[in-house]
């Protein structure tokens, strides 16, 4: 797809806002990972569990490849880890990112109090702060691994500020 700039983080982190405010400023087409899943069609809105996260992937996978155009860049906005059924912090597999094969990553991080109170407002939900701290810190760590692997620029988004991918863009 090479067209995608992915930019995750975990729930209530602030990605889709920033996202949109890119998508503002710039040529980029924003789409989210749970508008492509239609997620509303395979769990309830406020849900954070994934039961299967490789059937997924694929279908987020599928829904890509009907979306992307060769002509056009994108902003993906989605997650490098999510919370399984069990709520164990888990990883993507690769081969979603393989396929993805995104020409920056990105990672939106916040305060995990912050999130939190976020969440709360928006969902109705009172999360484990430790776990949400435990997601971030594993997403943080799978980001950096998946730049790497890629040789593709590393950006890490702190306090709304996005000044440095906007550069790259």
């Amino acid at each position: 797809m090479k067209n995608i700039i992915f930019i995750g983080g975990i729930h209530g982190v602030g990605k889709g806002t920033i996202c949109k405010e890119i998508a503002l400023k710039t040529d980029l087409i924003h789409f989210t990972a749970s508008q492509i899943l239609k997620w509303e069609e395979i769990s309830d809105s406020d849900n954070k569990l994934v039961k299967n996260i490789t059937s997924t992937q694929d279908r987020l996978l599928k829904g890509l490849k009907n979306l992307i155009k060769k002509d056009k860049k994108y902003l993906l906005d989605g997650h490098f880890c999510l919370l399984n059924s069990n709520e164990i912090p888990s990883r993507i597999d690769e081969d979603t990112f393989d396929q993805i094969n995104p020409k920056v990553i990105a990672i939106v991080i916040d305060d995990v109090e912050r999130i939190v109170k976020r969440l709360e407002a928006r969902d109705g939900k009172i999360y484990d702060i430790k776990i949400l701290n435990e997601l971030q810190k594993i997403e943080i760590e799978y980001a950096k691994y998946l730049s790497d692997k890629y040789s593709i620029p590393y950006i890490e988004i702190k306090d709304g500020n996005y000044t440095q991918l906007m550069e790259i863009i």
